[in-house]
């Protein structure tokens, strides 16, 4: 059997070299280029959205140090309100309603007494929502400013949307109400001294 051949012309040699080109550029392509342009595609969105994060986290660190700050101007300033004597709990918990009326919503919710030589302190947690990041800011320095002797000493809040300047604002407040045994009653609802003296005197005999 014979085999016929014959070389290729010039013009087959450009086609085939033509054809292999245009071959290994869309394997290129496909293979090297077109993942290469999604993952830095996919990274720049990455970024944007860390970057996007990353302003409002210190948007938010912004303006919790703002808050916290003026709480503390209140209470080096001596604005804080007036210790009652045992038992104030209604009296606190109705400055509490009264002064929450221009929230959105709210829950309060109380620990235990605990009492150390004559200072009561009364203890609550408090969530609620306010229509923007002012009325919840101004609702906190109210709260350490009232009629009754109140400090707090956690406070965290989330913006319902992105912008902390805009829309609703959720706070959650750790804070306590500061009563004296002087002038007060002892009831069912007093807990034990647990203050030094009165284990000492526990301990003697006393």
């Amino acid at each position: 059997m014979k085999i016929m051949s014959r070389d290729f012309t010039t013009r087959e040699k450009i086609m085939l070299l033509v054809l292999t080109l245009i071959l290994l550029a869309a394997g290129y392509y496909a293979v090297i280029d077109q993942p290469i342009r999604t993952a830095i595609n996919e990274a720049k969105s990455q970024q944007d959205e860390l970057n996007t994060e990353l302003m409002l986290l210190q948007t938010k660190a912004a303006s919790l140090s703002r808050m916290q700050s003026e709480l503390d101007s209140i209470e080096q300033s001596g604005s804080l309100g007036k210790m009652g004597s045992y038992n104030n709990s209604k009296a606190e918990l109705d400055e509490l309603n009264q002064l929450l009326q221009d929230a959105n919503t709210y829950d309060i919710s109380f620990s235990d007494v605990t009492r150390d030589g004559d200072l009561i302190r009364r203890s609550f947690s408090l969530t609620f929502s306010a229509p923007d990041y002012d009325k919840a800011a101004d609702l906190v320095n109210r709260l350490c400013t009232g009629e009754w002797r109140c400090i707090v000493s956690d406070l965290r809040y989330v913006a319902a949307g992105d912008d902390l300047n805009t829309g609703s604002v959720n706070v959650g407040v750790t804070a306590t109400f500061y009563e004296t045994m002087q002038g007060g009653k002892a009831d069912s609802g007093l807990p034990a001294d647990t203050s030094a003296a009165a284990g000492a005197a526990s301990a003697s005999g006393y």
